[in-house]
């Protein structure tokens, strides 16, 4: 396995007061992947979207959202597995914690609020 999904920009630079990240999360290999996107700290920060499916070389738009709030070391993982249709629905996918498959794995964004 190699970098399947990544995000561009890879690091999320919010202010602790506050504030929005846009980013492209992007499918790397020649797979249909659904995803799972987490966060350590939903007190904080929310997403656009928690369950998608990107379609080979697809990308797709991330919007990370932060409340005001004390900074601290949080990050987004965002898990993935292979899927061979393009309509499932990819949350039962997930339902167990880990994603299923040979081709599965998860990308690790760390979150970095500045005060």
């Amino acid at each position: 396995m190699g970098v399947e999904i990544s995000l561009d920009p890879p690091v999320c630079p919010i202010q602790a007061n506050g504030g929005v990240s846009k980013h492209k999360m992007i499918n790397h290999c020649d797979k249909i992947l659904a995803f799972k996107v987490k966060s350590s700290n939903n007190s904080n920060y929310s997403v656009n979207l928690i369950y998608g499916i990107l379609k080979v070389c697809d990308v797709k738009e991330l919007v990370i959202t932060r409340k005001p709030g004390k900074p601290q070391a949080d990050k987004l993982i965002i898990q993935y597995c292979m899927v061979e249709d393009e309509n499932a629905d990819p949350k039962p996918l997930f339902a167990n914690g880990v994603p299923p498959g040979e081709l599965s794995g998860e990308t690790v964004i760390k979150l970095s609020a500045a005060e």
